[in-house]
């Protein structure tokens, strides 16, 4: 069990969906749980060159109540940045908590 106390933190877990504009479709995220309770930590930070620019590149710890909804390509949005979910285990089995390894590598904006 995770002591409330613990859940400092707020994340809204992001979507993408396809949505029909008349001519096609327009990609938009939309946030499928807002204001999660979690406790957000810095993990590292370092510099990646991607197409030619120099990016920061953060990675997180994201603990939280057990979800089943969470799917791979769902985004994490801490503090108005997005983070990529690279991965989300349930560390015992028991359904009580999800800690999730996420970064801003190659995050879309979703804002």
């Amino acid at each position: 069990m995770i002591a409330a106390g613990r859940l400092r933190d707020r994340v809204d877990i992001v979507r993408a969906t396809k949505v029909d504009n008349g001519g096609g479709y327009v990609t938009t995220w939309a946030a499928i749980a807002p204001a999660v309770p979690a406790e957000v930590i810095g993990l590292t930070g370092t510099e990646a060159v991607r197409e030619k620019v120099l990016r920061s590149v953060s990675v997180y710890q994201i603990t939280m109540r057990y979800r089943a909804d969470l799917q791979p390509k769902d985004q994490v949005r801490f503090n108005g940045v997005d983070l990529n979910i690279r991965s989300s285990v349930d560390p015992d089995g028991r359904r009580e908590r999800l800690v999730i390894i996420a970064d801003t590598e190659n995050a879309i904006a979703t804002a």
